[in-house]
């Protein structure tokens, strides 16, 4: 079973939590949890930092609303938890799925 598959499963038995930094940004954002399923359920892993701890985490790009790029990064343990979640700032990517380079 993939990464994803295995996260949407655990969506699928409300096996997540939500950090109170990812609620912040929900609340600031306006994103609801209705928004952040629907990117874990159609989206696509597109940064995997194997290396993150105390599990490893994934960037998963989804679209909602009128095709509106959403992101959602989230750590795989015993259950999923959000990290955090933004819409696409121009300002750090080229196009939803391309980063723009870090300035040194």
């Amino acid at each position: 079973m993939s990464v994803l598959e295995q996260i949407r499963k655990k969506f699928l038995h409300e096996e997540y939590k939500i950090t109170k930094h990812a609620q912040r940004r929900c609340d600031l954002k306006g994103i609801s949890l209705g928004a952040i399923k629907h990117v874990v359920s159609t989206g696509e892993i597109i940064e995997n930092y194997s290396d993150d701890k105390p599990y490893p985490s994934y960037l998963i790009l989804g679209y909602v609303r009128k095709g509106e790029p959403l992101y959602v990064l989230c750590a795989l343990g015993e259950q999923v938890h959000i990290i955090t979640v933004h819409w696409l700032d121009p300002a750090k990517w080229l196009d939803p799925k391309t980063r723009r380079e870090k300035r040194p």
